[in-house]
């Protein structure tokens, strides 16, 4: 599976400076782009490689298939293996770093080609309270639909520690009741994958266009932040900091929402980093839109020092909590209109009419499978 991010800006930062510097700097071919992340919470660790090209629509970043990855603790030398999956590199599910440990990065290309990060040491975190979330039918303008678009800013109360410089990043999940476990484009789902009409024997189907799967059980649709919150305690004197902006949940659609914040704290180093990215990030629409930010951060090529690897490698600690938020009665339009198709009906049970799922003949319903997008388990504060 290749994943393409279109992308017309890079920005570097100098290996060994603390203030990011703009660049000169000419597009190729070639480029790496690794974004890396272990955490001490279970399931938000991921590696990400990419690598630039150059083409006549323009400049892309193409994911980068077969490398070996590892997570290695530079205290003990433990490795852990990370695993392809749907465009991304995933450790174990229950894999979780402690605070105080360092680790690193190791990553071989298929073609020979290796790259490290420098270690990084998992600082304590810090405390939060208050987690709140409020409606704003216009919370943030998206540049892609050329509109402000509905959503929840979400809040803490910060319990900062005097006489200690600390630096704060916040991440979070989110996750919405899916129905639709699987949509085949002029074809249909049989035996765990979408095949053609034409491979199907004695069931006298016709192609009628697209069709939508129910999922077979309770699945859950997780979403990612697509901006940067940051904040540093540089200007204060510690103790609370109220009604800090931490997160932008956008309303892409109308059903019920469970929101898991991250509070991670952050070397200086690290914040520094992720500063420059947030700057370009808001200025070209999110995380997930073109054109995405790179930058040269942590991550090097051990065999040669003049590459460039843009990207960073981050290990953190964390503090999480969740906040069910209930959006059944929002009146503003999502910004993914829900499908139509309710949960006791789906196309293809041989005739145009639709039976319920106990009715069909044959498979009518998909599996909601394990991925970093979805789940079967239900989310930590979710209220039926």
């Amino acid at each position: 599976m290749v994943v393409k991010k279109y992308f017309v800006l890079f920005v570097f930062l100098c290996f060994g400076c603390i203030a990011p510097e703009e660049p000169k700097f000419e597009f190729k071919d070639g480029l790496i782009y690794i974004d890396a992340f272990a955490s001490t919470e279970a399931g938000a660790s991921y590696v990400s490689i990419s690598e630039s090209v150059v083409a006549s629509i323009g400049y892309r970043n193409e994911f980068i298939e077969g490398a070996t990855v590892f997570f290695r603790n530079s205290d003990n030398g433990l490795i852990i293996a990370l695993s392809e999956e749907n465009g991304i590199y995933l450790p174990p599910n229950d894999f979780m770093i402690s605070i105080g440990e360092s680790w690193e990065l190791d990553i071989e290309l298929s073609d020979g080609k290796k790259y490290r990060s420098k270690s990084e040491e998992v600082l304590k975190p810090v405390a939060f309270s208050n987690l709140k979330a409020t409606y704003d039918p216009e919370l943030i303008f998206k540049a892609d639909l050329n509109q402000f678009v509905p959503g929840h800013s979400l809040t803490i109360d910060l319990n900062d520690i005097a006489d200690e410089e600390n630096y704060y990043f916040w991440k979070f999940r989110s996750y919405e009741r899916l129905i639709i476990c699987e949509t085949c484009e002029n074809q249909i789902f049989r035996n765990g994958e979408c095949i053609d009409f034409e491979n199907i024997e004695n069931e006298g189907l016709e192609n009628l266009g697209d069709a939508d799967y129910n999922c077979d059980g309770d699945c859950w649709r997780i979403r990612y932040n697509e901006n940067i919150k940051l904040f540093s305690d540089k200007f204060i004197a510690g103790g609370i900091v109220n009604n800090l902006p931490v997160g932008d949940v956008l309303l892409y659609t109308n059903e019920n929402i469970v929101v898991e914040i991250q509070q991670i704290s952050l070397a200086e180093s690290m914040y520094d980093y992720y500063k420059v990215l947030k700057d370009i990030v808001d200025n070209n629409s999110g995380l997930n839109a073109p054109p995405p930010a790179a930058l040269v951060g942590n991550i090097y090529n051990p065999d040669d020092d003049e590459e460039y690897v843009l990207g960073s490698f981050t290990a953190a600690s964390s503090t999480t909590m969740s906040l069910f938020i209930d959006r059944k009665s929002i009146p503003e339009s999502a910004i993914e209109p829900f499908n139509n198709f309710t949960s006791e009906c789906v196309l293809y049970c041989g005739i145009e009419t639709c039976f319920t799922l106990e009715d069909c003949a044959y498979d009518t319903i998909a599996p909601c499978l394990e991925t970093r997008f979805r789940t079967a388990i239900k989310p930590v504060g979710w209220i039926d």
